[in-house]
């Protein structure tokens, strides 16, 4: 019974989870090189990738600031999933080619300065977990999939407010 108690609570904390883990790596590579990441060769024509290296830092910030926020947080962790499943992809691929022990620059120049590297294998668990918190928000958090009121905001009490003021 204490699920049902603390169910709204683990949403929160995976969205909130998820979201810093975003910020981090979206911040860190702000700074990075697009052509310093570790990208699986001839899975993609390299204009499309370095395309997309140079939007992922801002996509990786707006997801997380969303999540963090509480804002449409089923949506947005549902889009990170699609995200995620291309990280997995590409780390995969990068598994297959033997570079497991390589870094991955997943969290850019957040890596130097914590003075410690992801390895692909280490990118590759971290996605799983990532994926696991996604599959917790989908099913603990409990606003509806397109509510854009953050988490730290009741209706029902920003409502009773207005009303008690005479506005509204």
């Amino acid at each position: 019974m204490w699920f049902r108690r603390y169910k709204h609570w683990i949403g929160v904390w995976a969205t909130m989870l998820l979201g810093l883990i975003f910020v981090a790596a979206g911040l860190g590579k702000l700074a990075y090189r697009p052509e310093a990441f570790l990208f699986s060769p001839d899975f993609f024509p390299s204009a499309l990738v370095k395309a997309f290296l140079i939007w992922l830092p801002g996509i990786e910030i707006i997801i997380g600031v969303l999540l963090i926020a509480g804002i449409a947080a089923k949506f947005v962790a549902s889009f990170s999933l699609v995200l995620i499943a291309g990280f997995i992809a590409n780390n995969s691929l990068l598994l297959k080619l033997g570079l497991e022990g390589e870094p991955c620059g997943c969290f850019g120049i957040a890596e130097t300065l914590a003075q410690e590297r992801l390895s692909v294998i280490g990118a590759l668990y971290l996605d799983v977990v990532m994926v696991a918190l996604v599959v917790v928000i989908l099913f603990c958090y409990q606003r509806s999939f397109f509510n854009i009121y953050p988490w730290f905001l009741r209706r029902g009490k920003i409502a009773e407010k207005k009303d008690r003021s005479g506005s509204g």
